[in-house]
C-alpha cells in the first residue's frame, strides 16, 4: 500500500487489536476516539487510511474490522468542504470505489452506519464482540466520555493540521462546515452527478441492509 510516512503508524499489522476505517467524513475520527476512551490507548487501532485495501489487509491478517459508511450525499459534501479542488464526480467515484471493493469481503467485517456511530457507538463494538469473539469494552455516551472523545478528536486534528483545529477538517459537528455542505449538495444532485449519486445511494442501502438497517428510511432524513 502506498501512503504518506505518517500513515504507517496507523496501518493494520499483526498485533493490531481492531481496524476501524471508512470513506473520509464517515465518523472515522470519532469512532477511533470513542474506542480509545472505552478501551485505553494501549491497543493498536488500524485507522485513517480511507482506502478499501486497508480493509482487505485486515481480513488477510484475520483482524476484527469495522467498515464505516455514511449516506453518500452527506459524506461526499463534507469531503468536498475539506477538498474543494475536487469535483463532485471525483468524490463520488472515490466513494463508489471504496465500498465496491470492500464489498468483496462483506462477510468479514461489521458495518458501522454513521447515524449509529455518532449516537450509539457502543452497539457497534458489541456487534464486533459477537462477530469476532472479542471482549472490547463498548463505548458509553456519558457526558464525561463525550467530552473525552471530542478532546481526542481535536488532538488528532491538530496532529494532522500542524497544531491547528481546522473547522473544515475536524471530525466533530461544525456549523461552519454545514453551511458549505448545503451548497455542495445542490451540485451533487445536478445532471452531471445525479447518476453517480444514485449508484452510491444504492450501494449504501446494501451496506445498511447488511447492518440490519433500512437505508432508504435514513436517506429520507438527509438534508
Amino acid at each position: 500500500m502506498l501512503m504518506r510516512p505518517g500513515k504507517r503508524r496507523t496501518l493494520a499489522r499483526r498485533d493490531t487489536a481492531i481496524v476501524i476505517d471508512g470513506f473520509l467524513r464517515s465518523g472515522n475520527t470519532f469512532s477511533v476516539a470513542a474506542f480509545i476512551v472505552a478501551n485505553g490507548e494501549q491497543l493498536h487501532v488500524g485507522r485513517h487510511l480511507h482506502g478499501a485495501p486497508h480493509l482487505l489487509r485486515a481480513v488477510r491478517l484475520g483482524l476484527p474490522a469495522v467498515v464505516l459508511i455514511r449516506q453518500p450525499a452527506d459524506a461526499v459534501s463534507s469531503y468536498l468542504v475539506r477538498r474543494p479542488t475536487l469535483t463532485p464526480e471525483d468524490a463520488l467515484v472515490e466513494y463508489l470505489d471504496f465500498y465496491r471493493t470492500a464489498w468483496r469481503v462483506k462477510d468479514r467485517f461489521v458495518v458501522g452506519l454513521f447515524d449509529q456511530v455518532v449516537s450509539d457507538f457502543g452497539s457497534v463494538i458489541t456487534a464486533v464482540n459477537e462477530r469476532f469473539q472479542t471482549s472490547f469494552a463498548p463505548y458509553r455516551p456519558t457526558a464525561e466520555n463525550q467530552a473525552a472523545a471530542f478532546l481526542l478528536v481535536e488532538e488528532m486534528n491538530r496532529l494532522e493540521c500542524n497544531g491547528q483545529v481546522l473547522e473544515t477538517h475536524v471530525g466533530r459537528p461544525s456549523s461552519e462546515r454545514e453551511q458549505h455542505k448545503a451548497e455542495i449538495q445542490t451540485l451533487l444532485r445536478s445532471s452531471h452527478s445525479r447518476s453517480l449519486l444514485h449508484e452510491a445511494e444504492h450501494l449504501y442501502d446494501r451496506y445498511a441492509d447488511l447492518a440490519g438497517a433500512v437505508g432508504v428510511t435514513s436517506r429520507e432524513h438527509t438534508p
